[in-house]
């Protein structure tokens, strides 16, 4: 009995042991929306951080009537939308993020004129945490941006980029450091128009180890939590993306694979 009891505890340990091996480096987008779940952030147990493109999760959880304690690792963004309304960051991060898709019409849809300024605004609040650019799947623009934000503070960069093919997304992880020689975040990837999960876990498969050795790549997140649309329905990203199964707080064989990582 001492034997299976001591077996177990080994057992304990070791796992223990194995978690603080988990990269400091994988995150996840967590999705607010209708079907968001006070759960989904606490789902992903192996995963060191993450963010929901928001200044605060604390809208979302009181709509959901979430306990009020925030899981660890959270990463502001000011997205860049609604701008207008004000910057009320959370304080407990190291890091803030800058506008989401600024170079794109569906999202924050910024001229880098436009940016500049509220750039300037964004770094009065931004004391303290290493500062993350505009997330873009257009470097030209960053390059822009850099260029005519005269004295701006910008630590890191931040991209998106979906492809199937991991040794593409990580040519232009390499291209976008060889730009700006700033450590890079991956914020959003997957494979997109494909409604097969074996080519999302193919992919995802290729590419976590090509993400963690790579030493200029400091973050990355998968999209994402909790994805329903359907690329039937015109959606870029299909729930064969989906990181949590539809209609219950259960990862997907995607989702376990990513969270259970190792690098």
């Amino acid at each position: 009995m001492v034997l299976v009891v001591s077996s177990v505890l080994c057992l304990i340990v070791l796992n223990i042991i194995d978690l603080t091996d988990a990269s400091n480096k994988k995150g996840v987008g967590i999705v607010r929306s209708k079907n968001y779940r006070c759960s989904d952030e606490s789902t992903f147990n192996n995963v060191h951080w993450w963010y929901d493109w928001q200044q605060s999760p604390d809208r979302m959880h009181l709509r959901h009537h979430c306990p009020l304690n925030v899981r660890s690792g959270y990463v502001p963004m000011v997205n860049g939308k609604n701008f207008e309304r004000g910057i009320h960051v959370s304080n407990d991060s190291h890091y803030l993020l800058g506008f989401n898709e600024p170079d794109h019409h569906e999202q924050s849809n910024l001229t880098v004129a436009q940016a500049t300024v509220m750039w300037k605004e964004l770094e009065k609040h931004a004391a303290g945490k290493t500062l993350v650019s505009p997330a873009v799947t257009n470097l030209n623009w960053l390059q822009q941006f850099l260029q005519h934000c005269h004295n701006c503070r910008v630590d890191h960069v931040a991209v998106h980029i979906y492809r199937c093919d991991a040794h593409q997304i990580m040519a232009f992880l390499k291209q976008a450091w060889d730009r700006f020689h700033k450590p890079i975040w991956l914020t959003e990837f997957s494979c997109p128009h494909t409604t097969s999960e074996n080519d999302q876990l193919r992919m995802m498969r290729e590419i976590l180890p090509l993400l963690e050795s790579a030493p200029y790549v400091f973050r990355y997140a998968w999209f994402a939590s909790r994805w329903l649309k359907h690329a039937s329905d015109g959606a870029w990203v299909d729930i064969s993306a989906t990181l949590i199964k539809e209609n219950t707080s259960e990862l997907s064989a995607l989702g376990h694979y990513y969270n259970n990582f190792m690098h």
